[in-house]
């Protein structure tokens, strides 16, 4: 995108103004991954850095696991303008059972639109160590809760709900309706 997605404006709000607006709603404690945290300074939430570079979003997941007050965090990517409360409320339902809770549609699984407890911080550790920096690998060492498609149904058009923004043409679309 050669723009930080998070700052992307849709009816003239930045994408992380949307997000931060529905989590506050869900969670009593909010946190920003993030390796520049003077661009997030007026949110007024605490910011999660990096402790290694060059990691991905298994980094962050791994310091924002760390960093948060609670066993069963809910992990989203920045580039989600159309995040659902009631969505992810039931998502979190699992969480306490369950080492990752991820929606998986037709389309494919959403590992950064899931929760996570704190018990997959060793895996992520060992992950992290041995290079394997793919979130949805996680998968595979921990005890995960697919959320199928059929079950969240009643949230409406899941393509939208789960849509993510990754080239101009995709921000377009969205911007278009």
């Amino acid at each position: 995108m050669k723009k930080n997605k998070a700052f992307l404006e849709l009816e003239g709000q930045p994408l992380v103004e949307r997000s931060l607006n529905v989590l506050h709603a869900v969670f009593a404690e909010v946190l920003i991954s993030s390796n520049n945290p003077e661009l997030y300074d007026k949110y007024d939430v605490p910011i999660i850095q990096d402790e290694s570079l060059n990691r991905g979003p298994l980094e962050g997941l791994y310091q924002g696991l760390k960093a948060a007050t609670y066993d069963e965090v809910f992990f989203v990517a920045c580039d989600m303008p159309f995040l659902e409360a009631n969505l992810i409320r039931l998502l979190a339902k699992w969480a306490p059972e369950y080492d990752i809770v991820v929606p998986r549609l037709q389309s494919g699984t959403h590992p950064l639109h899931a929760f996570y407890n704190r018990r997959c911080l060793p895996a992520i550790k060992r992950s992290i160590e041995t290079g394997r920096l793919k979130v949805g690998d996680l998968c595979q060492t921990c005890s995960v809760k697919y959320v199928e498609e059929t079950e969240l149904q009643a949230f409406g058009d899941l393509s939208r709900v789960f849509c993510n923004v990754n080239t101009p043409n995709e921000w377009s679309a969205i911007v278009k309706g």
